[in-house]
């Protein structure tokens, strides 16, 4: 049920005494049921609560008694009236409770007429002691206010509800570099302040933490500001704002601005970035050195992988890859197969166009034997004018037409009008009890069979 509308001079309910209570007891405010003689029927825990005892104890007119001496005779008046006219009553009294307190309440009383056609009243009471409380005690606040200021270590001005400034203390006059006098009147609009934020930029006058609060009605604290002073230094402050309230509304009639000066503190902490910003730049450059480091140390680990002539993987790194493969077989039961290649005749190259000559020979072999390798294959240089490759997955006849390619790419190398042809020996990995050495001297036996037979050809193991 909601508030009663003192515009409607008979409410009519149509509801018996239980449901009539029951409603009551449910309604979230301080709310009596009375009869035809004004004894009270029924009243709720809040109602009990706030006239300081149960209203079943009033008897008839008995509850008259419970307001303030000063309010009862007005009471007792609009109750006569209320039963002749059925006009509501609404006071503002006092209520005198067993404990020797008083509340202050708002009371509201209306008559019906029940289902059986006989007369009631409900009546209705709002509290509004700390309200006027507040109301009352605004101007002494703000007296208590002025007081306080005037002992605060910190600055601190008492702004109004349009922002200008009341008062200041002499803190805040240290801080700021102006006098009362001339803070007076001011508001944080105006553009005298020269307010700057932390990066540099412009502080809005309405961005100031005293006006936000005004318009919001919230608090704000720790808010850092830059602020020109007269004299032209530039000191930093951290603001609180909280807002002042007199409880007759939602919008605060004045606001509390205290700050600090935290020249000092930002300073020092300034420095102390500055400090990290070059420690950061130094570990930023030793990062940069570490990775050039490792990018060389990574180069240098190719190095030593590598053949440096031709720039086909060495014979290191031949038989790490041949373990890895053999290791693979092991697992998977997958064969895989090694040549030896051979370059013919390269003594005589060497002889008769010089060792450069021979080198780019050896630079052309070793294009045209990746350029036929896939990508699964490895190609290395096994040494001098020797060069090894593992074909993993494939069977004696896939290595045996493998093999025939590259030494057909091998043919189209030609050096002062003169074909360059290799020989090759191929063995095949099963795993049965094959170890690297053996891999290596079956393609090696092989690989001279090949050159006893004629050259230019390819041999494979038994």
């Amino acid at each position: 049920m909601s508030d009663f509308d003192p515009d409607i001079p008979v409410v009519e309910q149509l509801v018996s005494y239980p449901t009539m209570s029951r409603l009551i007891d449910s309604m979230p405010h301080s709310v009596f049921y009375l009869d035809a003689v004004g004894q009270v029927l029924h009243a709720n825990d809040l109602c009990n609560r706030l006239f300081g005892k149960l209203g079943t104890e009033i008897k008839q007119d008995a509850w008259l008694g419970i307001f303030a001496e000063g309010d009862r005779q007005r009471v007792a008046s609009a109750w006569r009236h209320l039963r002749k006219t059925r006009h509501p009553i609404q006071l503002e009294v006092k209520v005198q409770r067993d404990d020797e307190s008083q509340r202050l309440i708002n009371l509201r009383i209306v008559s019906f007429v029940d289902e059986s056609g006989e007369q009631g009243y409900l009546g209705h009471a709002e509290d509004i002691t700390i309200a006027r409380q507040l109301s009352d005690a605004a101007e002494e606040n703000e007296r208590r206010i002025a007081m306080m200021l005037e002992v605060m270590g910190e600055g601190a001005v008492l702004q109004r509800a349009d922002g200008q400034i009341m008062l200041s203390n002499p803190a805040a006059e240290k801080i700021l570099g102006l006098s009362n006098e001339q803070m007076a009147g001011r508001t944080s609009l105006d553009p005298r302040w020269r307010a700057i934020y932390e990066d540099g930029s412009d502080y809005p006058g309405t961005e100031h933490p005293a006006m936000r609060s005004l318009a919001t009605g919230e608090s704000y604290f720790d808010q850092k500001m830059g602020i020109h002073k007269p004299d032209g230094c530039l000191t930093w402050i951290s603001i609180n704002s909280v807002p002042l309230f007199d409880g007759k509304s939602n919008q605060p009639y004045s606001v509390v601005a205290s700050f600090s000066d935290i020249t000092e503190l930002k300073n020092a902490k300034d420095e102390t970035q500055r400090q990290l910003d070059a420690l950061h730049m130094v570990q930023i450059e030793l990062e940069m050195r570490q990775r050039e480091l490792m990018e060389m140390n990574s180069q240098l680990r190719g190095m030593a992988d590598t053949d440096v002539l031709t720039g086909l993987k060495n014979r290191r790194c031949l038989f790490e890859r041949l373990r890895a493969e053999i290791s693979l077989v092991e697992r998977n039961n997958s064969p895989f197969s090694f040549a030896l290649f051979d370059v013919d005749f390269f003594k005589a190259i060497n002889d008769t166009f010089g060792h450069m000559a021979g080198d780019e020979v050896l630079k052309r072999v070793a294009q045209a034997l990746t350029s036929c390798a896939r990508v699964s294959d490895f190609v290395a240089r096994y040494g001098g004018e020797e060069f090894a490759v593992i074909m993993p997955h494939t069977n004696r006849a896939q290595a045996e037409q493998a093999t025939e390619r590259m030494l057909s790419e091998i043919r189209r190398i030609h050096w002062d009008g003169k074909q360059v042809t290799a020989s090759a020996g191929v063995s095949l990995f099963s795993g049965l009890g094959q170890t690297v050495d053996t891999l290596i001297e079956d393609a090696d036996t092989a690989l001279y069979a090949a050159k006893g037979a004629g050259r230019n050809q390819v041999v494979m193991a038994s």
